[in-house]
């Protein structure tokens, strides 16, 4: 199964061509106020330097959020037009979900973090089971860094999106010493939501494009302009 998937909804956006398990390639693009322009070469890009035409995909796989509002509407409508366009399955798979699975196998409970505005945090607590499942212990909320000690009560590790102002707070803000993953893995890659969500396709499941929608959490800080007085 030739699979594209697709992450737009941290800073740092990816892309992933995957066959079956096997990674094919991928790219990792900087954040930037206007980076959604390359999304398209890139991802036309990716599919030559693989050697993959789109009509050769089978499945395309999406991150859902929560994450920039921007990103995940620009993502999902891209994979949504794909699908349309190829006839193929979709599958959308949360942020933080995905996040969690690029700690495999630990022991301590895994917190993703993806930053959202006004010194809050998107986030949500996962736990790998001793059958190698990641099983989800605290659905995704949205609060502020200084309230993460009443959300984590065990051992845990951090990963996030933005190491430099997550993990500087972190170490300010918990009384203990907080475990925070590598920093190479500080960022969500397109290819760890692209194996979650191959593993539906396999099953044969997928998305009704009609109910699928983005995981916000929180609403879009859109504020209209104010009028001068004349």
């Amino acid at each position: 199964m030739n699979l594209l998937s697709v992450n737009t909804s941290t800073r740092q956006y990816s892309l992933a061509v995957m066959r079956d398990e096997i990674l094919l390639g991928e790219y990792i693009l900087p954040p930037g106020s206007s980076h959604f322009g390359d999304l398209m070469p890139s991802l036309h890009d990716l599919l030559i330097k693989v050697g993959l035409g789109p009509q050769e995909l089978d499945g395309l796989v999406v991150a859902l959020g929560p994450g920039s509002f921007t990103g995940i509407r620009i993502g999902l409508s891209v994979v949504k037009g794909l699908a349309q366009c190829l006839n193929i399955p979709v599958v959308g798979v949360p942020t933080l979900h995905a996040m969690a699975s690029q700690l495999p196998y630990l022991r301590e409970d895994i917190c993703p973090l993806v930053t959202s505005r006004k010194g809050e945090v998107f986030t949500a607590l996962f736990r790998w089971s001793s059958e190698g499942r990641l099983s989800r212990i605290k659905q995704d909320v949205c609060v502020r860094m200084s309230d993460l000690r009443s959300i984590v009560k065990d051992k845990t590790i951090f990963i996030g999106n933005d190491l430099a102002t997550q993990g500087t707070t972190l170490r300010q803000q918990l009384k203990w010493k907080p475990l925070l993953a590598p920093a190479h893995l500080w960022n969500l890659k397109a290819s760890f939501v692209g194996a979650l969500g191959l593993k539906r396709l396999k099953r044969g499941h997928s998305d009704d494009l009609s109910e699928l929608v983005p995981i916000y959490l929180r609403g879009a800080d859109i504020r209209l302009p104010t009028m001068k007085s004349t």
